[in-house]
């Protein structure tokens, strides 16, 4: 008798039930494999964005929490600034290699909000050490010019040598130079010098915050309590940001997790229910196999091949699910998540695919075992009669 043969001719008798039962297994492995992509897609994209700056430590003004640290680096402004003061106070520490000014400001045009970023030119390089520019930097020296973004400028349909009303007084900033997509949020951003920042938006003598970078990365702690003696100055470490950043995503994981709790509770139990129910219709079928030969052992395989078969094929059909839905529910943690890293949140990493089938089929082994001992145990005689009853 070839039980796997046998059992997915069952499986097709009873479409219905085989389809609705093979619909909680689906949702299940397709939140599951959801939050495990999500999880590491968006740590992927964080440390890559990480590591992608070239500074080691962030100071801004005291009081300032971590997650202050994250709206600077993707875009966001508070009502807080250091001075040139404090600036000069961190460029003659001991250990520190550079020290670059920030200062981010933000202006609505279209009911669409952006971001400038004043930044000293002299500094571009040890600032945005992956930066590729097609036109030129701007220079310390020069006024009313910008870098603009990639994303930015195809949106805006800019190009070197485009004249864009700026500022308040919407003088005319000359574009003198478009970054290469870089991936993350400095594609949206309009760049120009730290000079004229402060000029337009009457930020004189102020900053946001101070991009430093050590000689030794091994004194990043000795190095950030030297600087908390500033008294303006509060320390942030690129990776208190990054740990900042994964708890919020953490308390996100948490609630997820307990989404797929009650997914996987409820998927096991409409699988249990519905082979005790296929055992109890089908106890006449049990019973003619047992009076031809088959032991209640082959039973109890007919009755777990079948489960193994819903969960497994129902594990790869959730896979196909969260793939095709991916973009709505990376939609939906960018909009859940503010300032979530750029790039793609979803990772399809095989190990990933690896886990989701194992899943399935442990389900299916956890949830087939009990049914089938009970339909192993069945009587020949009893399920014969209770079938003509």
């Amino acid at each position: 008798m070839n039980l796997l043969s046998f059992a997915v001719k069952n499986l097709k008798r009873r479409k219905s039930r085989t389809l609705l039962t093979m619909a909680g297994v689906v949702i299940a492995v397709a939140v599951l494999f959801s939050l495990l992509s999500i999880s590491s897609g968006y740590e992927q994209q964080l440390t890559r964005e990480m590591d992608s700056l070239g500074f080691h430590l962030l100071a801004v003004p005291k009081g300032c929490p971590y997650e202050a640290a994250s709206l600077i680096i993707h875009g966001g402004v508070f009502p807080k600034y250091l001075s040139g003061e404090d600036l000069a106070r961190v460029k003659a520490m001991e250990g520190v290699d550079f020290a670059s000014p920030l200062l981010l400001h933000q202006i609505v045009k279209n009911s669409t909000p952006h971001i400038i970023y004043g930044i000293d030119p002299n500094d571009i390089t040890g600032l945005k050490p992956s930066w590729k520019v097609s036109g030129r930097y701007f220079e310390s020296w020069e006024t009313r010019v910008m870098v603009v973004g990639k994303i930015l400028a195809e949106r805006e349909d800019l190009g070197v040598g485009s004249v864009l009303p700026f500022g308040p007084d919407q003088e005319s900033f000359t574009i003198v130079g478009v970054l290469e997509r870089t991936g993350g949020e400095d594609d949206n951003f309009h760049f120009i010098p730290l000079s004229e920042a402060q000029r337009v938006f009457g930020k004189e003598n102020r900053i946001t915050a101070i991009a430093v970078r050590v000689h030794d990365i091994r004194r990043i702690a000795e190095i950030s309590r030297d600087l908390e003696t500033i008294p303006d100055v509060q320390v942030i470490t690129m990776a208190q940001v990054a740990g900042t950043i994964m708890n919020l995503v953490g308390s996100a994981r948490t609630l997820l997790y307990t989404v797929i709790v009650i997914a996987i509770c409820i998927s096991g139990g409409g699988i249990i229910n519905s082979l005790l129910m296929s055992v109890n219709e089908r106890t006449r079928e049990f019973g003619m196999l047992k009076a031809i030969g088959a032991s209640g052992l082959d039973i109890g395989f007919l009755v777990l091949y079948e489960t193994l078969i819903i969960t497994t094929l129902g594990g790869i059909l959730g896979i196909v699910v969260a793939v095709i839905v991916s973009g709505f529910i990376e939609g939906f943690v960018r909009n859940a998540i503010p300032y979530a890293p750029s790039g793609s949140l979803f990772s399809f990493e095989p190990a990933l695919v690896l886990i989701a089938l194992v899943f399935s089929i442990v389900l299916g082994l956890i949830c087939g075992i009990y049914p089938a001992i009970r339909s192993g145990r069945l009587s020949p005689m009893e399920t014969i009669r209770e079938g003509f009853l």
